[in-house]
């Protein structure tokens, strides 16, 4: 068997590797943490502790400076992050940008919090900067409803 073969054939099933963000795409990276009501109801003051904001400020911190991003937003337990249509990082590809943002905040956020904590990632697409707006709005108005809600 040819061991250039067998590699072609195993990286053949790896099904999503070649998903993009379109070219001229406005890109938000939005990170979550994984069961993090449990996690800060355990650690955290509520409604509001100033060190779990400090946490995820540093989180967002890091990602702000790894992806070189122009715009970072926190609330709750989520981070976006925006990334210009002209952001080539990674190629693009989709499974890169939501493996490694999730893995940023979740390294930041345990080496602030000193114990381990897990975001998930996922990718939000626009086409013009009236839908980056407009996807902030909607963060900022669950934001405001969590806010009531707590």
């Amino acid at each position: 068997m040819d061991a250039g073969d067998f590699e072609a054939r195993q990286r053949e099933r790896e099904w999503f590797h070649g998903l993009t963000v379109p070219p001229g795409a406005w890109t938000v990276l939005r990170v979550d943490g994984r069961g993090f009501s449990k996690f800060t109801e355990a650690r955290f003051e509520k409604p509001f502790d100033p060190r779990f904001a400090g946490r995820m400020a540093e989180a967002a911190g890091a990602l702000l400076s790894e992806f070189a991003s122009p715009y970072v937003y926190t609330e709750s337990d989520e981070i976006s992050l925006v990334l210009a249509p002209s952001a080539d990082i990674f190629g693009r590809g989709v499974e890169k940008l939501v493996s490694i943002s999730a893995g940023v905040a979740s390294a930041a956020f345990t080496h602030a919090a000193g114990v381990p904590a897990h975001f998930d990632g996922r990718v939000w697409l626009g086409t013009t900067a009236e839908d980056v707006i407009d996807y902030f709005s909607w963060r900022q108005a669950d934001a405001a409803r969590c806010a009531l809600n707590g």
